[in-house]
């Protein structure tokens, strides 16, 4: 197998690894923005117009919540144009780095 093919192989299967993290980040985001309170927030809280604005008219929050997969499929064609498979397990390993912290901000701003 050439490299070329070879690069262009291990650049969709670490996109496709990245779901997952695009989906850590849909969920958390989504419950940070739209948790399951018991209680009633005031009418004009942060969290329930961002909830009503991007989670629940679903193309929004998908848009954003996939930034992490498009990032690094960008990436990956930059790098595998370039002839790098190194720059493309850097843009995987930043990807996970990047959705722990978009999880940690929501889990810690709403």
């Amino acid at each position: 197998m050439s490299a070329s093919v070879r690069d262009w192989a291990l650049l969709v299967v670490v996109t496709v690894a990245t779901i997952p993290a695009s989906a850590f980040v849909w969920f958390i985001g989504g419950m940070s923005m739209c948790g399951e309170e018991t209680y009633n927030t005031p009418p004009v809280s942060v969290g329930d117009s961002l909830c009503g604005a991007l989670v629940e008219p679903i193309a929004p929050w998908a848009t954003l919540a996939a930034i992490p997969t498009i990032l690094v499929a960008v990436g990956g064609v930059v790098a595998v144009r370039r002839g790098r498979a190194n720059l493309l397990m850097v843009f995987l390993g930043s990807l996970y780095l990047l959705a722990m912290l978009i999880a940690l901000a929501f889990t810690a701003s709403f």
